[in-house]
């Protein structure tokens, strides 16, 4: 990668001249300079510190410093990746995802829960958390390069007990062991004995079935008496 460094202006007294005038430049990558007005380009992306210092006569008259940020603008987009669904007391997956118009390397991220750390600046874009408290909460996330905050994001995000995990169209219903019975069901089946049972009747009534046979059976000795008299009138 090449970047030409943009050419540092400062002003300087109207009574210095230039033939009186030394120049030390330190471009922040350990490339040095003693030129007025000097170019440079970087070979990669970072946040560099650009120092200058003049002298006259050998003696430091004046100084300054210019932050050139090869970073931020190579940033397009930073956004954090969240389950569907976060309960608390369980783990959970929370991730960072960078796009950049060129490779970045050496950047860290750093996550905050409603303003506090979750931890030191880590170059893992993935981050397992276990969120205490039900509730809304606002997570942040700083993308940062060494200490200076190149990207941030935030969003709101709601965590629920695992009590309240229930899906409204799974069909469950905690009472459906219940449904369908009849806690006297066993008792339809057989009513209580109560000491009104009906009165037995099996030795006043006759059984059908055996007089029924016993008349059929004298019928038939009657008929075939009468069948032999018929016989013998006959004969005679």
């Amino acid at each position: 990668m090449k970047k030409l460094l943009p050419i540092l202006l400062f002003m300087f007294a109207s009574y210095l001249s230039a033939a009186q005038l030394d120049y030390f430049w330190d471009f922040g990558d350990g490339t040095i300079s003693y030129l007025a007005e000097p170019e440079h380009q970087y070979n990669a992306a970072g946040i560099y510190t650009v120092k200058r210092e003049v002298y006259q006569n050998g003696i430091l008259v004046m100084e300054s410093e210019q932050i050139v940020d090869l970073v931020t603008p190579k940033i397009v987009a930073l956004e954090i990746a969240l389950p569907s669904q976060i309960i608390a007391k369980q783990g959970t997956e929370i991730s960072a995802l960078l796009t950049t118009s060129e490779p970045i390397e050496m950047l860290k991220y750093q996550w905050f829960l409603d303003e506090e750390s979750l931890g030191d600046a880590v170059q893992e874009a993935v981050l397992e958390h276990v969120f205490e408290r039900s509730g809304k909460h606002m997570l942040k996330l700083h993308a940062l390069w060494g200490a200076t905050i190149v990207k941030s994001t935030e969003i709101e995000l709601e965590v629920v007990q695992e009590s309240d995990n229930i899906d409204p169209g799974d069909g469950t219903d905690p009472d459906d062991g219940n449904k369908g019975t009849d806690p006297d069901d066993g008792n339809n089946v057989t009513p209580p004995d109560n000491g009104n049972k009906a009165p037995d009747n099996s030795d006043k009534t006759p059984n059908h079935g055996e007089g029924d046979s016993g008349g059929g059976g004298s019928l038939g000795i009657v008929s075939l008496f009468g069948l032999l008299c018929l016989i013998s009138r006959r004969r005679k």
